[in-house]
């Protein structure tokens, strides 16, 4: 379910970055904020992957826990950890490439619109 919302986000990042390109300056910021936000969604994700069976048995009453299985070996718990570390990567990279698209359409909103003209006073 996780992954799923997690792909949605980042949809709607996606797609609301397109909205403030008028504006260079607002968009850029915008970007660095979606990218802020990002960032504390992949390491709450990944302080709830780390969790695994230690809170599962909180959630969820009737959840094989610890208590209830066998100890996982070393290989097992290794590869448990590896691959929370790559999701992790994988998430992190995903925040990284919809800033870059983020930051390239506010480049190419900035190029396509027209110079201000300098106001006369007086």
């Amino acid at each position: 379910m996780r992954p799923w919302s997690f792909t949605l986000a980042l949809a709607g990042l996606l797609l609301s970055s397109a909205a403030p390109a008028a504006e260079p300056s607002f968009c850029s910021s915008v970007c660095d904020s979606e990218r802020r936000a990002c960032k504390v969604n992949v390491q709450q994700l990944a302080a709830e992957d780390g969790d695994g069976l230690v809170k599962l048995a909180e959630r969820h009453r009737n959840a094989m826990t610890p208590a209830k299985l066998p100890a996982p070996s070393a290989a097992a718990i290794a590869g448990e950890r590896s691959s929370i570390q790559a999701r992790r990567i994988q998430r992190t990279a995903d925040c990284d490439v919809t800033y870059g698209r983020c930051t390239r359409t506010c480049k190419a909103a900035a190029a396509a619109a027209p110079a201000p003209t300098p106001r006369k006073s007086g």
